[in-house]
């Protein structure tokens, strides 16, 4: 077998996308011959490295130089812009160490934003690694600077979306793991969103959103009713109760009690409305519309593990919003045309709100929308409307989104707001009038959908939950025992070394690599954990002795008390779901 056969059989089982796109392409001789020697200082400790970026795939010997210099924790992004290139690379040399690596992941022609945002997405789910070392194999990058300089960009932006995931994670984490435990035993009776993947393919579906621009044309949305998928964000749901008008969908996302409080509570929901959610969903919202609920997937590592047990719910995007994640459901739901009202992604008129929003809410947003940075982008009219970082994010997400989906036509019939590139501009009125022209039968599909589930067995999930419990409480007995040594350490600690000194840093040395070894704790744990192994990474690396001894004893204190309340999360959620279980 040639060089070419055996690395695009690998390929092929690696990247089929890339596979194919190599099939469609010419080979071509690289313009530059081969640099010899290393393109990393040996002076660099790879082994610290968490996440690389190698710019141009060049002849590929070093990219085997890196692999071989890394550990298996180490993520390796290889960009190169050029995949004629690439292909006569296939033809000349052995890459099956490359292509076999489940820690290489491959952009080869794509452009700079798909090659760092989606390929580091696809990796990580949710990326918390600020620190990408970058290495520049030369000769390829200078073939094509320009591409580069915006890969370069895009790999700043991704430490900075770290770095916010890290704070997201430090501040939601705990509230989303509770949450997941808590809608166990719901997750496990309700069936998941993918069984509704492709069951309304062709179907046109309107997105509801809140924006001040609802007003203008939510009472036409009574016309669309029973002609087209009404799928509703929580936000915008009490102006279209108020207009008499119940949606087939409202997609909620959002673990707080506030987001809760504010948008469903108040509302009298109508009977047959379902519910479109994730595991972390605040678990009163859950009780207004149960059994109508379909549970989508989630990246966090616990829902991750369950559904190994009970079947995947079906993972979404999450652009950011809420409207985010209903495009993408209505996307996967095969839905075209797909059609924007009330989004606005911006302040026309210096509105935050449709008016229905409860007005205790709109008084919070305004005051809060004054606090942030204006960026002024284009309205659907071609004037300067004012936004925030967040939306201006979001209508950047849409229209990669709609980019990447040229198949399905998206309409935006918002009349008013931001500008979203991508879609056709019409009104609400002309939309129904051209797409919303046959029956839909909505309600039947979900009551069937609903119907035919089958609840799966629990046994083996419950037994695996008792496990953990057992293994995490010895964890804590291991923690308890790290802090009262890192105390003694603490006291111990001069300028002159003792040997007491010495034996307390061997212990609790050994203590903490013990814990570590609990490889079950650090995933389940992960988006908890991540923020303090990263601060234990940096400060470990440090030659102050009270700097490392501190953060030892905030080591051992908090996975101690991660342990604690997850012990305590997961039996309530075992004695649940065993009492729903009996019941049924």
């Amino acid at each position: 077998m040639s060089y070419f056969e055996s690395n695009m059989s690998l390929l092929k089982q690696k990247d089929l996308r890339l596979f194919n796109k190599v099939n469609e392409t010419e080979a071509k001789e690289l313009p530059y011959p081969e640099v010899e020697g290393m393109v990393v200082s040996p002076h660099v400790n790879l082994n610290k490295i968490n996440m690389l970026a190698i710019l141009g795939f060049g002849y590929s010997l070093h990219i085997n130089e890196i692999l071989r210099k890394t550990e298996e924790k180490t993520f390796i992004l290889v960009i190169d812009h050029d995949i004629g290139c690439f292909k006569s690379i296939l033809s000349s040399s052995n890459l099956a160490p490359i292509l076999t690596s489940h820690r290489v992941t491959l952009s080869i022609g794509e452009d700079p934003s798909q090659a760092v945002r989606y390929r580091i997405d696809q990796y990580y789910r949710v990326s918390t690694i600020p620190d990408i070392m970058i290495v520049e194999y030369k000769p390829a990058t200078s073939q094509n600077p320009e591409f580069y300089q915006q890969v370069r960009k895009y790999l700043n932006e991704a430490t900075l979306i770290a770095t916010q995931n890290l704070a997201t994670l430090a501040e939601h984490a705990p509230i989303w793991q509770s949450h997941i435990l808590m809608n166990l035993p719901q997750i496990i009776s309700s069936p998941g969103l993918k069984e509704l993947f492709e069951k309304f393919e062709g179907f046109p579906a309107i997105i509801v959103a809140a924006g001040p621009s609802l007003d203008k044309n939510v009472d036409l949305l009574k016309e669309a009713k029973g002609k087209a998928i009404i799928l509703c964000v929580d936000t915008a749901l009490r102006t279209l109760i108020n207009h008499g008008i119940q949606p087939d969908f409202v997609v909620t996302i959002d673990a707080t009690e506030k987001n809760y409080k504010y948008y469903l509570k108040p509302v009298d929901i109508p009977e047959g409305t379902y519910l479109l959610t994730g595991p972390a969903v605040y678990p009163d919202a859950l009780c207004l519309f149960s059994p109508n609920i379909f549970f989508s997937g989630f990246g966090h590592p616990w829902l991750v593990w369950i559904e190994t047990f009970i079947g995947e719910r079906g993972a979404i995007k999450l652009g950011g919003s809420v409207s985010t994640a209903g495009f993408d459901l209505a996307v996967r739901f095969g839905a075209n045309p797909v059609i924007f009202i009330g989004q606005d992604l911006s302040f026309p008129d210096n509105k935050v709100y449709t008016e229905g929003v409860m007005q205790e809410r709109i008084e919070e947003a305004e005051e809060y929308a004054k606090k942030l940075n204006t960026i002024w982008v284009e309205d659907i009219y071609g004037n300067q409307v004012p936004t925030t970082q967040s939306m201006w994010s979001w209508i950047r997400w849409f229209e990669y989104q709609i980019q990447q989906r040229p198949d399905i036509t998206c309409i935006d019939a918002t009349e008013g707001g931001a500008k979203i590139m991508g879609t056709k501009i019409l009104t609400l009125r002309e939309t129904i009038d051209k797409y919303c022209l046959k029956d839909v039968s909505v309600k039947e599909i979900l009551d069937d959908t609903r119907d035919s589930y089958n609840i799966p067995p629990i046994l083996n999930l419950l037994e695996e939950m008792g496990g953990i419990v057992k293994d995490w409480s010895r964890v804590m007995m291991l923690c308890k025992e790290g802090q009262r040594l890192s105390e003694r350490l603490q006291e111990a600690i001069t300028p002159q070394i003792s040997k007491r000194a010495l034996k307390l840093w061997r212990e609790i040395g050994h203590l903490y690599q013990r814990i570590l070894e609990h490889r079950g704790l650090f995933h389940l744990g992960s988006w908890n954990l991540e923020s303090l192994l990263f601060r234990m990474e940096k400060a470990l690396q440090t030659g102050d002795a009270a700097i490392r001894v501190q953060s030892y004893r905030d080591f051992f204190a908090e996975v101690g008390e991660y342990c604690r309340y997850s012990c305590i999360d997961v039996q309530k959620a075992q004695e649940q779901i065993r009492g729903k279980a009996s019941h049924n």
